[in-house]
């Protein structure tokens, strides 16, 4: 089963996301991290999540890119729930980080929806090798401001969104359970 939970910064969806994770029948809780400390905010921000889900059980798998991998270091993946936290970092870490999606999604329109796909795909394959995967998303509507590569990164990130919500068996937008509306974003 595929749980998509989305939402904009500093929504709830995270603490949403494990509540899910807990109330699960499964034995085994996986926590897939994707963030990388690239700087002393995400450094602040990885240990602050490492400290909401102390005492819950989970077992975190840091995989930045490949979160395919996470299947093999899993005991029992039929019997496993998997928190995918998030896809914003893995979008962004396969622009940057990972050459062939980094040409895809730089080359035109097409492009940018192959590189879509291809997330896609790395979340679904996941999905369909644990009993339940629970995948937070987040939603960064466009700014005036953005420069170039930040509209492209904003664009990919919508696409796989809608993909992954489209896809989900249950979908949850904390910005509509808090009553906000400052993360909603579609075209």
């Amino acid at each position: 089963m595929l749980t998509v939970i989305s939402g904009g910064a500093d929504s709830g969806k995270s603490s949403f996301a494990e509540d899910i994770v807990c109330k699960s029948s499964c034995s085994k809780r996986y926590y897939i991290a994707t963030m990388k400390a690239v700087d002393e905010a995400a450094g602040a921000r990885i240990k602050k999540h490492r400290r909401m889900r102390d005492g819950k059980g989970f077992v975190t798998l840091e995989i930045p890119i490949d979160i395919n991998e996470a299947v093999s270091m899993m005991d029992d993946p039929a019997d496993s729930v998997a928190l995918l936290e998030c896809v914003s970092n893995l979008v962004a870490n396969m622009m940057y980080d990972d050459s062939a999606a980094a040409s895809l999604c730089r080359s035109d329109k097409a492009g940018e929806d192959e590189f879509a796909k291809l997330a896609v795909s790395k979340v679904t394959d996941l999905a369909a090798s644990v009993k339940d995967l629970v995948v937070v998303i987040s939603i960064y509507p466009p700014k005036p401001e953005d420069d170039d590569d930040t509209r492209l990164y904003k664009r990919l990130l919508n696409l796989v969104n809608i993909k992954l919500s489209d896809l989900a068996d249950n979908t949850y937008n904390m910005n509509s359970i808090s009553g906000s509306d400052s993360g909603s974003y579609r075209e």
